[in-house]
């Protein structure tokens, strides 16, 4: 999840011994290549790019930010990427101003090694020293329970992290029985996976033996990934042996989700069958995978076209309301799938950076009104068309909280910068006014329509401004209602399609507070 606005920083934290091992790194390579470096100008050329380059690209990764005792795989593979990324600028660069003659091919290969086996080193042994340091010893007086654990699952591995991270001297886990027969022997997390669940009798007495009492049975998975039969027999030798047994997933979470704010739909072959047949509707027509193609073309053009006035507008919006300059917000897309829309902040934050005090007033500057009222603002959503969450005409995406009553048509395509509800009325509509423009265009969409939007846009942008057009507020009403509702066919399909989510607005939320991005 994105950061508030008002939490964002502009430079992030960067280790000096990174960037210096980055700019160190190519003469090593060289050193380890050929014993000796050869052209010393060019490999200091070499090394000073790959030191910019290494400051710049962890700065962008923030790869410093990731604490050291709990480095993840997730963080090593990110600065795997950040690794690859300063060699090939480091690489580019330095053929461009030196062309570099004297490198072999190798070079950049051996710098890639380097740099990354000596970042990833230096965390592996940070993390080994704190965990060493942290470690807590048993207390020899406290009364150790023991554990014996059913399904050797990746709930089944975090539980193990919490036992020895929180409890360590109060419980201790001896075994894992899992009914994978192949998994026999192996281990989890240091723990041996000894046999099945149906042998639970054989080892309680294995261990008993031993002089090991297996005080509770933990079942890491839910009760129904068991074979039929295992449960009742695990039960049955827990009630006899007078053993705790403890169903993980029922313990930490209950079996009812709490409300949430944004919208579940079907998946899109069952969202299209159900569009389908009750509104005859057809979303897989040749023209949506065209206009697909078309979006990405003239947005690329567009982006490409207007990239200076989008620079003079970052410096505007730098100077006006500070860093950063892009404001997000967190929408309903195609198929109910979380957008970020993205757009030139016009209003101040929240919450001052520096003294957190609440701002109440969240009026625009005369830059942000002049922002808000050309819809420059928005330019930045041409990255959402670019990557295929949005389209240039189309529904506009809401918030869960304005979405209509029946919102499973305007969900079935992809939202877009402009469109029929926009040029047709725009603010001065009502919601179901909106949904009834959203959904005429939807079953009437083709080329010519898209460029007659496109044409009322621009037209409106320049002199109208927003202006109710009855005629086709009415032919959209009319046609929606001679329409049977856009619901599911009576096959089973999830009834969320054609209902409004269940919305829950905390106490004194901010959700409307938020600089909302119009529609």
């Amino acid at each position: 999840m994105k950061r508030p606005s008002s939490h964002t920083r502009l430079l992030s934290r960067v280790a000096i011994l990174d960037v210096v091992w980055g700019g160190i790194s190519p003469a090593a390579a060289f050193l380890l290549r050929d014993g000796v470096i050869k052209a010393p100008i060019g490999v200091a050329v070499y090394c000073g790019v790959a030191l910019l380059a290494s400051l710049l690209v962890f700065q962008w990764f923030q790869t410093s930010s990731p604490l050291s005792r709990f480095y993840s795989i997730r963080d090593a593979f990110e600065l795997l990427k950040a690794c690859a990324l300063i060699v090939a600028l480091s690489t580019v660069a330095t053929f461009v101003l030196a062309r570099l003659d004297e490198a072999p091919r190798s070079i950049p290969i051996l710098q890639f090694m380097l740099l990354a086996s000596g970042l990833l080193g230096m965390r592996i042994l940070l993390r080994l020293w704190n965990t060493r340091r942290d470690g807590r010893m048993p207390d020899s007086s406290t009364k150790v329970e023991h554990l014996l654990l059913l399904q050797a699952s990746r709930l089944a591995w975090f539980f193990t992290k919490m036992v020895e991270e929180l409890a360590p001297g109060r419980y201790q886990i001896v075994a894992i029985l899992d009914e994978e027969p192949k998994l026999k022997h192996r281990s989890l997390n240091g723990y041996p996976i000894i046999g099945t669940p149906t042998e639970l009798e054989k080892v309680i007495a294995d261990y008993a033996m031993h002089g090991v009492r297996v005080d509770k049975v933990v079942l890491a998975a839910q009760p129904e990934e068991l074979a039929p039969g295992t449960l009742d027999e695990v039960g049955r030798v827990c009630r006899t042996k007078n053993i705790d047994f403890e169903v993980l997933p029922e313990r930490l979470m209950s079996k009812e989700a709490p409300a949430r704010d944004d919208i579940t739909v079907a998946p899109q072959p069952q969202l299209e069958t159900a569009i389908a047949c009750k509104t005859g509707l057809r979303l897989d027509r040749p023209f949506w995978k065209v206009k697909r193609v078309i979006d990405f073309l003239i947005t690329a053009v567009i982006a490409i076209l207007i990239s200076p006035i989008a620079v003079v507008l970052c410096a505007l919006v730098s100077l006006d309301v500070g860093i950063p300059v892009v404001f997000w917000q967190r929408r309903v897309g195609r198929n109910g799938a979380p957008l970020h829309l993205y757009k030139f902040r016009t209003l101040q934050t929240l919450f001052d950076r520096k003294t957190k005090e609440r701002r109440e007033a969240q009026q625009p500057s005369p830059i942000g009104r002049f922002l808000q009222r050309t819809r420059l603002d928005e330019v930045p959503q041409l990255w959402n068309v670019l990557s295929g969450d949005m389209s240039l005409i189309g529904p506009r995406p809401l918030l869960p909280v304005d979405q209509p009553e029946d919102f499973s048509v305007r969900l079935s395509v992809r939202p877009g910068l402009t469109g029929w509800a926009q040029v047709c009325g725009g603010k001065l509509i009502t919601v179901d006014e909106k949904n009834a423009l959203d959904e005429w265009y939807i079953r009437h969409a083709s080329l010519w329509l898209d460029a007659i939007i496109v044409l009322r846009t621009i037209w409106m942008l320049l002199f109208t401004g927003d202006r109710r057009d009855e005629k086709a507020i009415a032919m959209a009403m009319r046609d929606i209602a001679q329409s049977e509702p856009a619901g599911l066919p009576e096959s089973g399909l999830p009834e969320s399609i054609g209902s409004k989510a269940e919305i829950k607005n905390e106490p004194g939320g901010l959700i409307n507070r938020v600089e909302t991005v119009s529609s």
